[in-house]
């Protein structure tokens, strides 16, 4: 298979955010933090 495309992608985006979805259900705060210009943190209280 030939893959050239070079377009932007979100996967990692909507994988996050189903993460959260599923982690988060009964929480104010979220466990994975975005830290902007860096990616993402896991937050353990």
């Amino acid at each position: 298979w030939a893959f050239d495309w070079d377009g932007p992608t979100n996967v990692i985006e909507v994988h996050i955010n189903r993460l959260r979805g599923k982690l988060d259900k009964e929480r104010e705060d979220s466990y994975i933090q975005t830290i902007r210009g860096r990616g993402y943190a896991l937050a353990i209280d």
